[in-house]
């Protein structure tokens, strides 16, 4: 869908950790990966948002679970720490950590290999419907202030 109203970016963040998992009441061997993390934002055309601050934020939370081993953080010291667990446990903080900034986190992409990736989405959901509507109605409001800015200025 085409939207002029609204810009749209991609962000690759990663960690690198260790993990072990269990399957069948039997504890696997640890072992390390750098998980990629795909985030795409969504941002009112008229704020300008750095890069930077999407990353920082996101880096600044996953920066605790760096280089350790995951299985000893809470909450994988009681739930596996599989690619779709983690991701499912970092995906509704990672969305108010873009709101708090001014975005709109549409959707994650989380791989452990190139060939491996799960993907977390928000489109349907209540609140991000309901914060989409809030940044549609902003940019919208912007867009009709600009038109008759233009056309007070051309009289």
């Amino acid at each position: 869908m085409r939207n002029d109203a609204l810009r749209e970016y991609k962000f690759k963040l990663y960690l690198n950790a260790n993990h072990y998992v269990i399957f069948n009441g039997r504890k696997g061997a640890s072992h390390p990966h750098t998980w990629e993390f795909g985030i795409e934002v969504l941002v009112d055309k008229d704020k300008f948002i750095k890069f930077l601050d999407f990353e920082k934020a996101i880096d600044d939370f996953l920066e605790p679970f760096q280089d350790t081993l995951l299985n000893d953080h809470k909450p994988f010291d009681t739930i596996i720490p599989t690619l779709e667990n983690m991701l499912d446990y970092f995906a509704p903080i990672f969305y108010e950590k873009i709101k708090n900034i001014g975005g709109l986190l549409i959707k994650i992409e989380a791989s452990e290999t190139p060939s491996r990736t799960y993907v977390y989405s928000f489109r349907g959901r209540d609140e991000y419907l309901n914060d989409l509507n809030e940044h549609m109605k902003t940019a919208l409001d912007n867009i009709v202030a600009g038109i008759v800015r233009e056309s007070l200025n051309e009289e």
